[in-house]
């Protein structure tokens, strides 16, 4: 398999996946967001309803006390009940919507993030581009030198990115997940096989957690996963073939 040749996509294949992937968190986000404005406006219209009824209740307190006192009596009795539930409807809409206003705010501030959030961002997905990039123009040069043998840890990849005056950024830390040969993809399509991650994921603004796969054919995948990512990585991730086995 010849690598070399799509060493110049590959960078090309990052940035457009990484706009793509921005695109879509910011679509759900602002989703979101319409979502808790509408069940803000029903609950403050909602509020709106119940105040007025407390009020039309409290009068008809007042006029009930000029009745006859046995009558009176049995009114008031009614009518403070109804007020206590008013009350109580109305304290827990309330707090309804002071919890519903904090957390739209928090959810617009985490889609509109202050210039220096973006910034550190940025900086952040331009080092995860430039270390998936070195690592995989380290990875071709070491197939070339070992017989199309995939390395088994990033320890192996140094001499070369050292060579090439590659150092990672530090933003994030790889892990190598394929260990085969790569003649294997005579029967597997490239673009399946992952070849190395993120160690560690990350929360994502969709409330799932991501993680980073770059896979054979040098395409970077943002994944999100409820499951620990154990249904991705069935379909992605190969064990080396047994000894003997091809």
């Amino acid at each position: 398999m010849n690598l070399g040749k799509l060493k110049i996509g590959v960078v090309v294949a990052i940035a457009i996946a990484g706009v793509m992937a921005s695109l879509v968190i910011q679509h759900r986000a602002e989703v979101k967001i319409r979502e808790k404005d509408e069940a803000w406006r029903q609950q403050n219209n909602q509020l709106a309803a119940l105040a007025a009824e407390h009020e039309r209740v409290s009068k008809v307190v007042t006029q009930v006390k000029s009745s006859p006192p046995d009558e009176q009596q049995r009114e008031l009795q009614k009518l403070w009940i109804e007020v206590e539930r008013l009350g109580k409807q109305i304290n827990e809409l309330e707090t309804n919507l002071e919890s519903g206003r904090r957390a739209r705010i928090a959810l617009f501030a985490s889609t509109h993030p202050t210039p220096e959030y973006r910034e550190q961002r940025e900086a952040m997905a331009a080092g995860k581009i430039k270390d998936t990039s070195s690592l995989y123009a380290a990875i071709e040069h070491y197939l070339a030198n070992h017989q199309d043998q995939f390395p088994s840890n990033l320890n192996q990849l140094a001499p070369h990115l050292q060579k090439e005056h590659l150092p990672l950024t530090g933003t994030n830390e790889f892990e190598i997940v394929y260990t085969g040969t790569s003649d294997r993809f005579t029967n597997i399509p490239v673009q399946g096989v992952a070849v190395f991650r993120e160690r560690q994921a990350w929360l994502a603004p969709s409330g799932k957690w991501a993680r980073l796969y770059v896979t054979a054919d040098g395409h970077r995948h943002i994944v999100e996963s409820d499951d620990n990512f154990q249904a991705w990585e069935a379909e992605h991730l190969f064990p080396p073939p047994a000894a003997g086995q091809q």
